[in-house]
């Protein structure tokens, strides 16, 4: 029996406990030994056993810790005698995380008897840094390892080079270590970019998601249900920031007083998180969506509270007509596609990154401007009266199907060496990508 070890040290945040949970789930049922390396094991272990999941005599839940940029494990007991230097270069904190991860899967291994045959680290961004190189990793790390990689480098910070030269540097260097057997990434675009650019396999990702049927007697969703009285119904749903376009669907929600349109404004809400990816000076933005929300028309529902599972979220998205996703300076995969896709929603995304891309593809809704509220209220109207262009062929199946769990089984057991390759992914590169 081959063993895989997952490690993710980011609990708190949604899709972190639901990537583990699949994680997990899935190779446990494909014949897998599974270690579960996490700061909360028993809400996976006791997800697991509700689902009464097959083969738990072979899962290994660890507690590991999360560490902070400060923190570096070289010495002492961690995390209670851990010696603080002041706020490390992140080179030395990433060299770190390598370190306490080893130690980690040292220690638990001695327990079980088995050593891990492929460790996959599910954030592997907290695992990169400009400045490493992968033989220094070789040297701290002994296990094959791979992981996923879901903001690269080069979209986040731009090119970089080394100082007073016209050297390029790659945030990504560590993935040429000896032991890394592949790179995965959320993005099939960038992976395909990518793969020529590294001596190890990148494979496209799936942003799946949890497909618990939803919660049919949710509070939340009876109250939207009641007060949209009928009209159509257009949600934000899940952690809200600047960044999820915010401002903009609360402009176009002002407007809109006229229309049979109902907007739901659901998920935590925070100062930190308001301002998440932008610059923390923008105390005025979380003042005035604030104003609204405490004061907000009669046309809107916000409830600023973390929705508890994944049945509750579920049913708050189905209730919806339309999703707005059209997020502002973001580049990445979003699972509130995969989510739309479950539930044949159409959506409203942003133009030029990955999320249009897709939707463009699948014909799942249609793109704006970021911040554009006219456009934005324009796409709203199209995709609710039913007026948009024949492009929308609402392939919401064929994306599904790509961002599955029989795909992210294909692709571990492909880097695990135990299928010859991966299936095929719908990657046609376009404009967008250039």
């Amino acid at each position: 029996m081959k063993s895989i070890a997952f490690i993710d040290t980011n609990h708190g945040s949604g899709h972190h406990l639901t990537y583990m949970r699949g994680f997990c789930k899935t190779m446990l049922e494909a014949g897998y030994r599974v270690f579960c390396f996490y700061p909360d094991p028993d809400a996976v272990s006791d997800w697991l056993e509700e689902r009464g999941t097959n083969s738990l005599e072979f899962f290994h839940p660890v507690e590991m810790s999360k560490l902070k940029q400060k923190d570096i494990p070289f010495f002492g007991q961690f995390p209670e005698n851990l010696p603080v230097l002041g706020r490390l270069p992140q080179p030395i904190a990433v060299l770190a995380r390598w370190n306490y991860a080893a130690r980690k899967i040292r220690e638990a291994t001695e327990t079980v008897g088995v050593e891990p045959d492929l460790v996959f680290f599910n954030w592997l961004d907290n695992y990169f840094s400009y400045y490493l190189s992968g033989a220094i990793v070789d040297r701290i790390f002994p296990y094959p390892w791979s992981g996923l990689y879901f903001r690269p480098g080069s979209l986040r910070f731009g090119d970089r080079k080394l100082p007073l030269s016209n050297v390029s540097l790659d945030h990504w260097a560590i993935a040429k270590a000896s032991r890394a057997q592949a790179l995965t990434l959320l993005d099939e675009d960038i992976a395909q970019q990518l793969q020529g650019q590294l001596p190890r396999p990148v494979f496209p990702f799936p942003d799946f998601t949890d497909e618990t049927p939803p919660q049919s007697n949710y509070e939340l969703v009876r109250e939207i249900r009641e007060k949209a009285k009928g009209r159509k119904i257009i949600g934000l749903i899940g952690s809200l920031s600047k960044r999820k376009g915010l401002l903009t669907l609360m402009e176009v929600a002002r407007r809109s007083s006229d229309r049979d349109w109902f907007f739901v404004f659901a998920g935590p809400l925070s100062m930190a998180m308001f301002n998440q990816d932008f610059d923390r000076d923008l105390n005025d933005d979380y003042v005035k969506f604030k104003t609204f929300a405490d004061n907000h028309p009669e046309n809107c529902l916000c409830r600023f509270e973390s929705i508890p599972d994944d049945g509750s979220f579920n049913a708050v998205i189905d209730c919806c007509d339309v999703l707005f996703a059209a997020y502002e300076n973001f580049q990445y995969s979003s699972n509130i596609l995969t989510k739309a896709a479950l539930f044949k929603k159409p959506l409203v995304v942003s133009k030029g990154y990955c999320m249009e891309r897709r939707v463009r593809r699948f014909g799942m809704g249609t793109s704006i401007p970021e911040g554009d509220v006219e456009a934005c209220t324009d796409a709203l109207n199209r995709l609710l009266e039913g007026t948009h262009d024949d492009s929308l062929s609402f392939d919401f199946d064929g994306y599904l199907k790509q961002h599955s769990i029989a795909y992210l089984e294909s692709v571990l057991k492909t880097i695990l060496g135990d299928v010859a390759s991966a299936p095929p992914v719908n990657v046609s590169l376009d404009p967008l990508c250039s």
